[in-house]
């Protein structure tokens, strides 16, 4: 039986081993193996070879006692079938926690659209595209609703939070300004209300930070102008002019204030650029502040609403390309710059890659601290991460992540999620520890470069992409 039970561990070794491998190949640094992948086939051959033996030799012997094959055979089997639990123990053990498929969405129909954005909420998933949203069940990938954007308008800007239950979205015809905004009950998929604004000219959809919302109240920008509006009805509450040559370059809004980055022009030649502060509920003017910059903005994107955590990159090579933090009364704290001798800061997806109304960016702002994807000199692909103290601009750590960043999320009780090298992992951002985190073993080829990562329940992890056309699946559930 001993004989039995050591070729049952080699065909359970081999069984457990192969068939662990995602798609039938895996091995580097885009696609590693499972934990035990590679000691489990070990095992499975080194059993085979003993077990084998044993078998033979065992079965040699009792014969000489007592001649027939049936007893021989019978003692074997059991072996083998004994052998399949503590197989699968070890294995488990070897091989450590996975994550596997649990539903995947359909395919994004007709083939011609893109997702542009997301709103997390509870239990479902609100996805933008560029012609129009639907949400998603978090318990199974079942769609609850969706909506069609108006006839010839794509979706071109949207808030970065949903507020008592509504999102701001805003749609745009090719080549001409985002100026249709909707206020949505995501619940539903009800259209509360829609509003034509003039749209901010010089930009092509879709864009971030265009529209955001806060306190009650829906804020768009528009050619020179900040407009809001009751957050449920849609009615107009105020407006704010810019002033002559001034335009809105993004927005956002939280705890009751609105900040805007404006540039100022005096015809084509560029004049300042400003950060405006204002009252989101009666959109009163409170401050105005000089941001660094001499030339036009090439990036402006806000990577915290609170405390306002902006990154500016001047189109002059020599000017402004760093992460701004600004405190309560909107003094600068302190600039982390992009590129450093040690490695570049990578806080954004590259534009056409990602989601462009709302983007899951590669930085998130914890307290005082930013953690960004970073690239050493030469590198394309993050596969480390960095946390920066955002009041003095010093680094606080650097650790690597085991595999290119695909996505970075905070959690509840500031905690961070991070995916790489197709593990999800945890992070804690106030020493840089990373957690070995779980692999996705069936389910990561699903998975493109740039994606958002979601919390599910019982464990689970939604994964949502931006082209969900049938290379990828809009969105993918992977749990234990």
């Amino acid at each position: 039986m001993v004989a039995g039970l050591v070729a049952g561990l080699a065909l359970a070794f081999h069984w457990f081993g192969w068939t662990s491998i995602p798609g039938n190949a895996c091995g580097g640094r885009f696609s590693p193996c499972p934990e035990g992948t590679t000691p489990t086939i070990l095992l499975a051959f080194l059993c085979t070879f003993a077990g084998t033996g044993l078998v033979s030799w065992r079965v040699a012997e009792l014969t000489k006692v007592r001649p027939g094959k049936a007893l021989p055979a019978v003692l074997v089997m059991t072996g083998v079938i004994l052998a399949l639990w503590p197989g699968w123990q070890a294995y488990a053990w070897m091989r450590g926690p996975v994550l596997d498929r649990a539903w995947q969405a359909p395919v994004d129909r007709p083939g011609t659209v893109k997702g542009v954005g997301n709103w997390a909420l509870d239990g479902a998933v609100v996805r933008a595209r560029t012609d129009g949203l639907t949400s998603y069940d978090l318990a199974d990938g079942q769609e609850r609703w969706s909506m069609d954007a108006p006839v010839r308008e794509s979706a071109c800007a949207m808030s970065d939070t949903v507020v008592d239950g509504i999102g701001v979205i805003a749609f745009g015809r090719e080549d001409e300004p985002c100026n249709t905004v909707w206020g949505v009950d995501t619940a539903s998929g009800r259209r509360l209300w829609e509003r034509k604004i003039t749209g901010g000219a010089g930009f092509g959809p879709p864009t971030d930070g265009r529209v955001a919302a806060d306190s009650g109240v829906a804020v768009a920008l528009e050619d020179t102008a900040v407009r809001g509006f009751a957050l449920r009805a849609g009615v107009p509450r105020w407006q704010l002019d810019l002033g002559d040559g001034c335009s809105p370059v993004v927005a956002s809004a939280a705890a009751g204030r609105t900040r805007v980055v404006v540039e100022c022009m005096s015809g084509s030649a560029f004049r300042s650029l400003e950060l405006v502060s204002l009252d989101t509920a009666t959109g009163t003017h409170v401050r105005r502040t000089a941001l660094p910059a001499e030339s036009h903005w090439e990036a402006a994107m806000v990577l915290s609403a609170r405390p306002f955590t902006l990154w500016l990159k001047e189109k002059d090579d020599r000017g402004t390309d760093a992460v701004l933090s600004f405190d309560d009364r909107d003094r600068l704290r302190g600039s982390v710059k992009v590129s450093e001798r040690e490695e570049d800061l990578r806080v954004a997806v590259d534009a056409g890659r990602g989601f462009d109304a709302r983007p899951a960016l590669r930085a998130v702002v914890v307290g005082d601290v930013l953690v960004t994807a970073v690239t050493k000199p030469g590198e394309d692909v993050p596969g480390a991460v960095s946390g920066y103290r955002l009041g003095g601009g010093g680094r606080l750590w650097h650790a690597g992540a085991g595999g290119p960043i695909t996505a970075l999320t905070r959690l509840t009780g500031n905690r961070l999620a991070v995916l790489a090298g197709g593990r999800i992992s945890s992070l804690d951002p106030r020493t840089g520890h990373l957690g070995k985190g779980p692999l996705i073993r069936e389910g990561a080829d699903d998975v493109a470069e740039t994606a958002q990562l979601v919390p599910g329940r019982d464990d689970g992890w939604i994964l949502v992409n931006a082209d969900g056309t049938g290379i990828t699946p809009p969105l993918l559930r992977v749990g234990p």
